[in-house]
């Protein structure tokens, strides 16, 4: 025996009757050996680690519960100096692990797991016994590069190739009978161990592992995998799979076979019966009951597909029959991809899809925390449960500017109250819509404060400001200190984020000048505009983003309009249609935007008018649009892409640009 196994060998003699933990003069105080099925008291001491000074910290922990993984969220209180918590040990849990974390905007922005050491520890059931599959996470776990654990909370750290092999032998050793349900384990290991041995090792235990009596089809499904993907035995691995479909006809293969079915049909079919056919085949209910759901995927593809073939064919009642089944999830895409697309689209009268978006609208609401944004071990419930929140809000904004445009603003009040506590004024349109609401329903006192809000996150639209100064006009008799008093509103940290973000972004990235026709046909050559600063925004008739930015650009306009030193151009780039100039000059007469627009030139290599556009897209690694591109004497000194759906957040964004530009020498 070599010293590296004797060595761990003694370790485990030591350990055998006990759990594990790893700490390392850790920041969390000891836990001693923690009882599955008990509270485990957690104290947390920041100090000396990479979460000192940060104001809230939170735990994530995650769990080895019979042989399956789970995430979890640990809840932490401030007291004396340290983070304290308390969290119920599931009965069947084996293993668990601990990573502290701060964050911002609810992204992770630093986390502490012990110097790559870890806080993790493996548990003792009632008797004082170890439980199954302890020894097998505390391998697995600590050699991510094995990918048969959670990924993300090591940085670097990984166990030697003999100790993963030691503690799965360990397991085999203690649980025999429970081998079957890691076999999948045990032969990557073996496939690490031994590669030159592998295949007839492999194949060896295999035929033991399928002699056994009364196989579980997870454990079928592992031999066929083995058989496909890691000896390539195609005739073997069909073998199983007949098997599997004769023994489990209810089964994830025979699911997984019916989706294939499914989709070839579809491929065959203009309608969707094939889809309906599963559905009642593999009931959505039926596969819940599952206890790992790994097949979320199909359903949520066969009712987004079941969501468009109705919405296009206005057979909304048909429709009607599957949303009872879905999860929020999928009533999420169903609603953004179909409502959203008849509403901007203006194809379909709102009449007609206000009772289907009602009803989708109102499922989603009562299914918003069902979890299926979870993705098995991705997120905790508390990520999973923001992330749903954020689609709601996203949804519940276009439904309620439905119900405004339908004159049906009492319901439009009572769909904002649904509207997240950070959500609440975090769309700029909604906030120009809640004006109007409040007027309409008798809450006219409400206006005020609710523009004020608007404002103090940033998120307001020229409507909302003409509002706010015509109120403060009338309060104060003249607007001489409104600018102050708007500037006042906006919350500074805000303020000062978004002015680092501009700064962080500045750059000096040559550009070529070139020359384009305008409107009238007369010729814009930006070599002649020396010492300007020259904002672009390349867009496109058929972009919604680019239009939508309108309103913030149009101010920006209209505030540099006596100043010399700077010049906008609306370049249309990409367009698709051949009467693209004509449909230009009549969406600026009948949207009343004032705008200097220029025609991007047809490109040789692309055949489209985007010479211009994609001289630059290099540099900016991408061709999307809208893109804000701002050039002083040659170079290009900010770029941004898209639109954060606040015109007066994109017309504070460009005026800092140009006041920066402006003040240098």
């Amino acid at each position: 025996m070599n010293s590296k196994w004797i060595g761990l060998f003694l370790w485990v003699m030591v350990m055998a009757t006990t759990g594990y933990s790893q700490q390392k003069e850790s920041r969390v105080k000891d836990w001693g050996i923690p009882q599955a099925g008990a509270p485990l008291n957690v104290t947390y001491t920041p100090d000396g680690g990479p979460l000192q000074g940060r104001k809230v910290i939170k735990g994530i922990i995650y769990l080895y519960n019979n042989y399956k993984w789970a995430v979890d969220d640990l809840d932490l209180i401030y007291q004396n100096k340290s983070w304290v918590g308390k969290y119920p040990l599931p009965a069947n849990c084996a293993f668990f692990a601990i990573k502290f974390v701060a964050e911002e905007d609810h992204k992770i922005v630093a986390s502490d797991n012990n110097g790559d050491f870890g806080f993790l520890a493996t548990t003792i059931g009632k008797n004082n016994g170890k439980l199954p599959g302890g020894s097998l996470a505390w391998g697995i776990f600590r050699k991510p590069e094995f990918n048969k654990a959670p990924q993300g909370y090591f940085v670097k750290a990984n166990i030697s190739d003999e100790a993963l092999e030691m503690w799965v032998r360990k397991e085999m050793k203690d649980y025999p009978r429970n081998v079957p349900v890691f076999f999948d384990v045990y032969l990557a290991m073996l496939k690490l161990s031994k590669p030159e041995e592998f295949p007839v090792l492999a194949r060896r235990n295999l035929q033991k592992l399928a002699a056994l009596p009364d196989l579980t089809e997870q454990t079928y499904q592992i031999i066929y995998d083995s058989y496909n993907f890691l000896l390539k035995d195609k005739a073997a691995a069909d073998s199983v799979k007949a098997v599997i479909l004769q023994k489990f006809p209810n089964g994830k293969m025979q699911r997984m076979a019916g989706m294939v079915q499914t989709n070839s049909a579809l491929t065959a079919s203009s309608g969707v019966e094939p889809v309906a056919a599963f559905l009642k085949r593999f009931p959505v209910s039926e596969y819940r009951k599952d206890s790992v759901l790994t097949q979320n995927y199909i359903y949520y593809n066969f009712y987004r597909q079941l969501g468009t073939y109705f919405f296009d064919s206005a057979r909304f009642d048909e429709l009607r029959v599957f949303i009872p089944e879905m999860d929020f999830q999928s009533l999420n895409e169903v609603y953004r991809f179909n409502v959203t697309r008849a509403f901007l689209s203006k194809r379909v009268p709102l009449e007609k899809i206000y009772p289907i978006a009602k009803i989708l609208i109102d499922s989603a609401i009562s299914k918003k925390s069902d979890g299926s944004f979870m993705q098995e071990t991705t997120y905790t419930p508390k990520q999973a449960n923001y992330l749903a929140s954020v689609q709601l809000d996203q949804r519940l904004y276009l439904h309620i500017r439905i119900l405004h445009q339908m004159q049906r603003d009492k319901e439009a009040l009572a769909y904002m109250n649904e509207i997240s506590l950070e959500g609440k004024f975090a769309d700029a349109d909604v906030n120009e819509v809640r004006i109007s609401v409040y007027r309409n329903t008798g809450n006219a006192n409400l206006v005020k404060p609710a523009l004020e809000a608007g404002l103090r996150v940033n998120k307001a639209t020229p409507v909302m400001l003409q509002e706010l100064k015509a109120m403060y006009l009338k309060d104060k008799g003249d607007t001489l200190g409104y600018e102050s008093y708007l500037s006042k509103l906006k919350e500074k940290s805000l303020v000062d984020q978004d002015k680092q973000h501009v700064l962080s972004n500045m750059i000096k990235q040559p550009v070529k000048s070139f020359m384009l026709k305008d409107l009238s046909g007369k010729n814009v050559n930006t070599a002649l505009l020396k010492d300007q600063i020259i904002v672009l925004d390349f867009w496109a008739t058929w972009c919604y983003p680019c239009k939508m930015a309108f309103p913030g650009m149009q101010m920006l306009v209209d505030h540099y309009e006596n100043d010399q030193k700077v010049a906008f151009y609306f370049i249309s780039t990409m367009e698709r249609k051949a009467s693209y100039k004509e449909d230009i000059a009549k969406y600026l007469k009948t949207s009343g935007f004032r705008f200097n627009v220029l025609f991007d030139d047809k490109n040789p290599a692309t055949g489209r008018n985007d010479r211009v556009f994609k001289t630059m897209t290099p540099f900016f690694n991408s061709s999307a649009i809208p893109r804000k591109v701002v050039i002083k004497n040659g170079l290009i000194r900010y770029t941004s892409e898209g639109y954060n759906g606040s015109p007066s957040g994109l017309f504070d964004e460009l005026s800092y640009v140009i006041e920066i530009l402006k003040s240098e020498k």
